[in-house]
């Protein structure tokens, strides 16, 4: 299903095959704008070229201080 042909109802039936059945006509308003973005984003990425050094690294450290 394109972006462009994304629905209210689309996006009712998908928010309640996760469980989220609660939501109100505002907040599945915003979940249909987040989705047609998120989808129109995940569209634009070069997948086709990433490996696996292009994944975003997580690097955490501690102050040398605080190391025990």
């Amino acid at each position: 299903m394109a972006s462009n042909d994304l629905t209210l109802e689309d996006v009712r039936r998908m928010a309640a095959e996760a469980g989220l059945t609660r939501l109100d006509e505002g907040q599945l308003q915003e979940l249909l704008r987040a989705t047609v973005t998120a989808r129109a984003r995940r569209a634009a990425l070069p997948v086709d070229t990433l490996g696996p050094a292009d994944e975003p690294a997580h690097v955490f450290s501690l102050a040398k201080e605080d190391r025990r």
